[in-house]
């Protein structure tokens, strides 16, 4: 049940040198502390508890949920009831500073233990609470004001307010709140923090939008004992995360670059067949159109940037009309595939992007080309590189290329005959990049489009 005491973390620690506020220690392993008080309470037991130390009485909360074993309230309920009526309230009557020892583990346990909707909980929680109000000292004082401001020790309500103190923009780091709510580095791997964390994945969609809720959800994740992709939480949390900026919003640079890297690095590409069977199954449409629009995105520029670097005399035309249809959100899908000079430049330039994937082109090219595979609605386009023609064919149909393989033969990208850009008044169907300095080229392409999936742009979009 009780998650490993992690290490403390030197930023927090300085942040609770700088405060001037009640602060808490770090926890005990309290798995091992409660299954040693178990032993010692079943062995007095027959003694009627009368043996028992100071100290194995102020730790009785470690022991009362353990993983596999019966509640303490039911193996020992004598036990309990004495620490409640009798030793608890006489401990914290004995002065502040007394008071703050006997708080702790209860404090502790409270946070590890967490459970919404548990009768034993409830009950604790609820003892926990009478026990602050009976406690004097800073402590006490302090977790009063916790319980004012934030219901803390109400079980229903506690986890929805931490989420909007801890998570929602309030100008304060993390670290600060948490310091001043007695929260030590590794609450987050805690059961309340996991259920602060499911709170937040419900805000309203403008919230999970704002970059300072965004950043601090993915922070609080390196606090996890493990991947989120591995808990309960993984469709929750991608729908969280992705869902809020569909259609289309723009989003600020380095949080989409976050977002991008932290699902290609858990969650894997949203492209690949394995992984849209896996990690990304049942996780909403939308949120996977989120996230594919995105790498689109990055392949569209990372395109842009190979060929600026082998110098295509024609991409600045090809660029603007591009882009054009991929900010309108159109481009559905993209695919680079590289040449030999252009796999050259990729390994220098992306080296530290995990977002820009590529195929190779094996054969049928000259070195210098690449080409770029893009969905429009039900049509495939290949765009080829350094004059090479633009095709396009119908999705399905058996000649159009497949998206996201490995490698590609260039001879046959080039065999399937290409859906006509001319009207029928070229002999070749595929649109050669002629004129495209008096967008001759790209007015012939947008009609194209136009016409096989309804979507128009103008000429001050595309020229």
């Amino acid at each position: 049940m009780f998650s490993p005491v992690p290490v403390a973390m030197e930023a927090f620690e300085a942040v609770l040198q700088r405060i001037n506020a009640v602060t808490m220690k770090m926890p005990p392993p309290m798995m091992e502390v409660g299954r040693r008080l178990r032993l010692i309470y079943e062995r007095q037991r027959s003694e009627n508890y009368q043996l028992l130390s100071r100290s194995e009485w102020r730790q009785l909360p470690y022991s009362i949920w353990l993983d596999g074993l019966p509640s303490l309230m039911r193996t020992d309920s004598v036990l309990v009831d004495r620490y409640w009526n009798e030793v608890l309230p006489a401990a914290l009557n004995d002065g502040p500073r007394r008071a703050r020892r006997w708080l702790m583990p209860l404090f502790f346990v409270y946070c590890e233990a967490f459970v919404l909707d548990d009768p034993e909980f409830k009950v604790f929680a609820l003892k926990l609470q009478q026990a602050v109000d009976l406690a004097t000292g800073p402590m006490a004082e302090k977790l009063r004001a916790m319980s004012g401001s934030l219901k803390f020790f109400e079980p229903e309500h506690a986890p929805e307010c931490l989420s909007y103190l801890l998570f929602v923009e309030c100008g304060i780091a993390t670290q600060m709140l948490m310091a001043e709510n007695l929260l030590w580095p590794g609450f987050p791997a805690t059961r309340l923090g996991g259920a602060i964390f499911s709170a937040a994945l419900n805000f309203p969609e403008e919230k999970l939008r704002q970059s300072t809720t965004v950043m601090r959800l993915l922070e609080w994740l390196k606090y996890f004992p493990a991947s989120v992709v591995k808990t309960d939480l993984r469709v929750l949390f991608a729908n969280a995360l992705l869902r809020p900026w569909w259609p289309h919003r723009k989003v600020d640079v380095a949080v989409k670059k976050a977002l991008v890297d932290f699902f290609l690095r858990e969650y894997g590409d949203p492209r690949g067949i394995r992984q849209r069977h896996y990690q990304w199954d049942g996780v909403d449409q939308y949120a996977l159109t989120v996230i594919k629009h995105w790498l689109t995105g990055e392949t569209l520029r990372g395109f842009v940037n190979i060929l600026e670097r082998t110098a295509d005399e024609t991409w600045n035309f090809r660029k603007k009309f591009w882009m054009a249809y991929y900010d309108q959100g159109f481009i559905e899908e993209a695919w680079l595939v590289l040449g030999r000079v252009a796999q050259e430049e990729a390994r220098v330039l992306f080296t530290q992007d995990p977002s820009m994937r590529y195929g190779r082109l094996e054969r049928g090219a000259e070195p210098e080309q690449s080409v770029l595979l893009m969905r429009i609605g039900d049509l495939i386009f290949t765009e080829w590189s350094h004059n090479g023609s633009l095709r396009a064919y119908k999705e399905g149909d058996i000649i159009a290329p497949g998206f996201y393989h490995p490698s590609y033969d260039g001879y046959q990208l080039k065999a399937g005959l290409s859906l006509d850009f001319h009207d029928g008044l070229n002999m070749r169907p595929a649109l050669g990049h002629r004129h495209s300095e008096l967008g001759t080229w790209q007015r012939k392409a947008r009609d194209m489009i136009h016409r096989h999936t309804g979507v128009y742009l103008s000429d001050w979009q595309i020229v």
